[in-house]
């Protein structure tokens, strides 16, 4: 008796691709290339933006304790531009004539430095027996340095005009930022509008906080470093002081970039003075990361370590040191947004009832208690 086998199944006809699908895709896959394509051409400007609202957030208290003194809003944000020019430019007069100084001093004695510098080293390839052009590769740092002072000045006419639309998109910001979180405040649920004033509150706080924690440093680790240049007897300690301050306000390698003149200027007056000098910044540079740091830092953006080395990273890897600048305060924002608005929507989701806590900008001045209250209030507690 022969087996029936069972009969193939009938192959079913793909249907044939339609024009219609063709053209949706096209138009997609246009639409994702205009998008990369718009926002890398206007990239430069949402960094003048994010630069804008960070400098406004950060001088927000001075421009509200002046508008609470009777000040309208515009006059008040006019005062403190006034006021921080005018400091900017007292300094710049105080200052600028022993640079002046200093900078001619430096620039005379520089060849002395040179030649006492290629000495140094001369006499240690005869003393170690080894051999390095050390001419050949101090003339190329020469020339790569003054390449680089070249294209700084190239850049000076940019900085200018941004920092004038800083000024102004800041002016703009703090006048209407108030109505514009009203208006998104206005299209959330009414449970959900004190969670929504106060994330954005939270986030203005951290912003500002981060921009005036950073000057504060800045200011902190000149002075410290101009006073032990100048203990120390090494030349142009004002001009050291600044460009230690300066380099403070950069993420991860600011702090190792401003030793590294003195270190080199140690040089010039003997040959192991610069493991003194390297000795002393290093020491103020570790007082600073354990005190300054987290004492101001801790206080403002609250974020972990790994959380803010991610940052820089990402940030320097997209847009150098303007985005490593702008990492920690876009990283802050980014952990209120996920504390205080997607881990709840997920938690609301998977059927867990939960109350956020509403939390408030601290008053300038708080106790250790209320300090810590405002540490841990974001946290979401079960009901």
């Amino acid at each position: 008796m022969e087996e029936t086998q069972p009969a193939p199944r009938p192959q079913r006809e793909r249907p044939p691709i339609s024009v219609r699908t063709l053209v949706v895709a096209a138009l997609i896959v246009l639409a994702v290339v205009a998008l990369v394509f718009l926002l890398s051409t206007v990239l430069g400007i949402v960094l003048v933006v994010l630069v804008a609202i960070v400098f406004a957030e950060g001088i927000r208290p001075l421009v509200q304790h002046l508008h609470r003194l009777g000040f309208p809003l515009a006059l008040a944000i006019v005062a403190v531009y006034i006021g921080l020019l005018g400091f900017l430019t007292l300094l710049v007069v105080l200052l600028v004539q022993p640079i002046v100084t200093e900078a001619q001093q430096l620039a005379q004695h520089f060849p002395a430095y040179q030649k006492q510098f290629l000495d140094f080293f001369n006499h240690l390839e005869n003393q170690f027996h080894f051999s390095v052009d050390v001419s050949k590769q101090v003339g190329t740092a020469l020339g790569a340095a003054q390449q680089i002072l070249f294209t700084i000045g190239s850049y000076i006419f940019g900085i200018i005009v941004d920092f004038i639309l800083v000024l102004v998109i800041g002016f703009l910001w703090l006048v209407s930022s108030e109505r514009l979180k009203a208006f998104c405040v206005d299209l959330v649920p009414p449970s959900y509008q004190d969670v929504a004033r106060d994330v954005f509150r939270d986030i203005g706080f951290r912003m500002g906080g981060y921009l005036r924690a950073v000057a504060i440093n800045s200011l902190v680790v000149g002075t410290a470093t101009g006073v032990a240049c100048a203990l120390l007897n090494l030349p142009s300690p004002i001009l050291l002081g600044i460009f230690a301050g300066l380099t403070a306000a950069v993420p991860l390698v600011g702090a190792f970039l401003g030793v590294v003149p003195p270190v080199l200027l140690g040089f010039t007056l003997s040959p192991a003075y610069p493991v003194l000098v390297l000795v002393v910044l290093l020491v103020i540079q570790l007082v600073d990361a354990n005190t300054v740091v987290p004492l101001l830092m801790n206080r403002v953006v609250a974020l972990p370590a790994l959380a803010v080395v991610l940052a820089l990273l990402i940030g320097g890897a997209l847009q150098g040191l303007i985005g490593a600048l702008l990492a920690v305060p876009i990283a802050a924002a980014i952990q209120v947004i996920i504390v205080r608005v997607m881990v709840p929507a997920i938690h609301r989701a998977q059927g867990r009832e939960l109350v956020a806590v509403v939390v408030h900008e601290p008053p300038p001045r708080t106790s250790r208690g209320a300090d810590l209250a405002r540490r841990i209030a974001p946290r979401l507690r079960r009901k």
